[in-house]
């Protein structure tokens, strides 16, 4: 009897151990692989946001690697993920830690497109966190102060408004002035359905009217034309006439010839004077007949 209790306590110790190492090796081998090559990816986060080793990293959802170290630096938090071979991360691709559910746990979420070089062993990743419930407690407690700033504001906002409606005077001002709007509406409506023949005959004679100005501009093109053409003309022998003018006073103040001297030279001046003056007197008796020549030849 005392043989068989001890062979049935043997038995359960070694179901008992059994158990021990099967959960033991499940939870320490859970995230080995056999035969499957592993390589480093280097990231950093401002903060850890409770990241632990063995965490799961993901790339776009595909869970593809595990937390292998978490280590504080100066620059942050830096983070050491080991990563099956056959996914590629890109040097583009941006990590954010997130929460793996919704009472705890966290995990390393990549995001990374089809383009973009694959990430060199020493490049390191910039990650973001997402805010989890702690987080988004944080935010609104952050928020609380505006939440009662912009409360107070809206009530005294409210108040005002209402001080405005119970006001009997802005109501009764704003109950004329609406009146009056309906009646200048009315009138205006009114005045548009009684000179609506009118404004239609007003609209045909425009059209008319900005019809033969058309056409009358149609006529008179011809002639605008050949008017300008002439003026251009005329302008041009002036242009012609200036310049030759222009040149004539040019010779005469720059030249040596006669006229520049018959100008300048006083002495010529007065005798051409006097010669002019003898034969205006000349002239004078010649008219008058009181010079009479006789010759006579035999």
């Amino acid at each position: 009897m005392k043989e068989q209790q001890r062979n049935e306590i043997k038995v359960g110790l070694t179901v008992l151990v059994g158990i021990i190492i099967l959960f033991l090796g499940f939870f320490i081998f859970k995230d080995w692989s056999v035969g499957r090559a592993e390589y480093p990816v280097h990231m950093r986060f401002p903060v850890s946001a409770g990241l632990a080793l063995g965490d799961q990293v993901s790339v776009n959802g595909v869970r593809s690697g595990k937390v292998v170290s978490v280590e504080l630096s100066d620059a942050g938090v830096d983070v050491v993920a080991s990563m099956h071979s056959e996914v590629v991360v890109r040097e583009n691709a941006l990590p954010v830690i997130q929460m793996l559910e919704l009472m705890g746990g966290k995990k390393i979420e990549i995001l990374q497109g089809a383009d973009g070089a694959p990430l060199g062993p020493d490049d390191v990743l910039h990650g973001e966190v997402d805010p989890d419930i702690a987080g988004a407690l944080g935010i609104v407690g952050d928020m609380e102060g505006n939440v009662r700033t912009i409360a107070t504001q809206a009530d005294s906002l409210l108040r005002g408004v209402n001080a405005i409606v119970n006001d009997s005077a802005f109501t009764r001002s704003l109950k004329e002035t609406v009146t009056n709007l309906h009646t200048l509406t009315s009138e205006l409506r009114g005045y548009l359905t009684r000179n609506s023949r009118n404004i239609d005959d007003l609209t045909v004679n425009m059209t008319r009217l900005t019809g033969k100005v058309d056409t009358m501009l149609t006529e008179l093109h011809p002639a605008i034309a050949g008017s300008l053409e002439k003026t251009g003309r005329v302008l041009d022998g002036a242009d012609t006439l200036i310049t030759d003018v222009r040149g004539l006073v040019t010779e005469i103040r720059d030249s040596r010839g006669l006229l520049h001297t018959a100008i300048h030279d006083t002495a010529l001046v007065g005798r051409l004077d006097r010669m002019l003056l003898r034969l205006d007197t000349l002239t004078s008796i010649l008219i008058q007949g009181e010079f009479n020549t006789h010759i006579d030849l035999f």
